[in-house]
């Protein structure tokens, strides 16, 4: 390891992202200035101020998308079932009834399929994606408050009958922040999976869950962009083309479902935004795992109690840092800009290619990369098992490589 003590990465203690559920111990010292909240005893007047205001939110967006179709607007319900996907003509009320038929449907379809995953640690959402009791929720929700990533004794989950079971962990995935309980229980409602590639930027989405505690809550929103690689302070270093949303959603929301105006499942609420300056949450910002993404993960859990393939590149990288033009004139850097390679896997890919520790990496795959977040983007766009260049610039100057890339290790 260099000696080199650069500020924290944005990949271990992001500003602008938070979890949505819970505490987790042994993170909040080293990032003070992200929350990660959830259980309602730690929910305070400010976060319930929060909350109000977000709701407020909501009611704007509403009224204005209300206003558009009652004014004549033309529009259609992407996504929405055939019934719902009405043009509105000049002063026509048909548009606000569809518009209500559409969500109130889709929320009752969807809603048996949301359940409440409660522990000793806090509570979260979940969504059943296999009648045979097979249910999918955030990594984070099962061991969030847990530092050593213990599962706790017990899980309960409540469905939206009201109908309390113990649950079992069936399989995880912490690089993408995903887990699977399993509960023996009669007649229960898989939520179908849409496909989330065709996702468009403006599609009416529908987020359902616990937030606050409160069961079967649902707010509407739009994809705001349907692929955004965002930095994660959890259990995963990044999550490429998550799905962010206008969507209100709220500590408790975390493994929840994003839904579609047929009530099929979009994504997997997992992230929220939050003020860089002032550490609160940001308004209708927040993120979700692709359905796609999900479907790829839980049918290996299903099928095998574990995952197998990650389908994610691998550089083996253990430590790194932003390069800023304080750093690189405190340190001597020959670039004022990039990631410094602060740890390195004994036997990964940057390590078999010949860089070191204390390197500053400037490009990828012809790509710049001036800052964590820009290798993240990069990185999500790259296969595992491809032959990548990358620019390297260290004490003897700029070179080039070639990395083998690997796939992100699985266990």
């Amino acid at each position: 390891m260099t000696p080199i003590m650069p500020p924290p990465s944005p990949f271990s203690c992001p500003s602008h992202y938070r979890l949505i559920d819970r505490r987790h111990a042994g993170l909040s010292g080293m990032c003070p200035n992200v929350r990660m909240v959830g259980r309602r005893r730690h929910v305070n007047e400010k976060e319930k101020e929060n909350v109000m205001n977000r709701l407020v939110s909501l009611a704007l967006a509403v009224g204005l998308i209300l206003s558009v179709v009652i004014s004549g607007a033309a529009i259609v319900f992407h996504g929405a079932p055939p019934s719902a996907q009405v043009a509105v003509v000049s002063g026509s009320p048909a548009a606000s009834a569809a518009l209500n038929t559409a969500t109130t449907g889709a929320a009752a379809a969807a809603g048996p399929s949301v359940v409440k995953v409660e522990s000793a640690h806090g509570l979260g959402s979940g969504v059943i994606i296999d009648s045979r009791g097979y249910i999918v929720t955030n990594y984070h929700v099962v061991f969030s408050g847990n530092a050593v990533r213990q599962p706790d004794a017990a899980y309960t989950v409540t469905l939206a009958n009201g109908q309390a079971y113990q649950a079992r962990i069936a399989g995880t995935d912490a690089p993408d922040d995903l887990a699977v309980l399993k509960i023996s229980a009669p007649n229960l409602k898989a939520l179908p999976f849409a496909d989330s590639n065709a996702l468009r930027a403006g599609t009416l989405v529908m987020a359902m869950g616990n937030p606050l505690g409160y069961a079967q809550s649902v707010t509407l929103g739009i994809v705001s962009t349907p692929k955004r690689t965002v930095v994660e302070n959890g259990p995963a270093a990044f999550i490429p083309d998550m799905i962010q949303t206008s969507a209100p959603i709220n500590p408790g929301n975390s493994g929840g479902a994003l839904v579609d105006l047929n009530g099929h499942l979009v994504g997997i609420p997992t992230l929220a935004a939050a003020d860089p300056r002032l550490g609160t949450p940001a308004q209708g910002i927040g993120f979700a795992i692709p359905s796609n993404r999900v479907s790829y993960i839980t049918q290996q859990i299903i099928a095998s109690g574990k995952v197998v393939h990650s389908d994610r590149p691998y550089l083996g990288l253990s430590g790194m840092s932003d390069v800023t033009p304080a750093m690189a004139g405190q340190y001597g850097l020959a670039t004022d800009k990039g990631v410094l390679i602060t740890g390195l896997a004994a036997d990964g890919p940057l390590a078999r290619a010949g860089i070191r520790t204390g390197e500053v990496m400037v490009r990828l795959d012809g790509q710049p990369v001036t800052d964590t977040a820009a290798l993240g983007e990069v990185l999500a766009r790259i296969k595992p098992n491809q032959q990548k260049s990358m620019t390297i610039v260290g004490a003897t100057g700029e070179r080039t490589v070639s990395v083998a890339v690997g796939e992100l290790p699985v266990g």
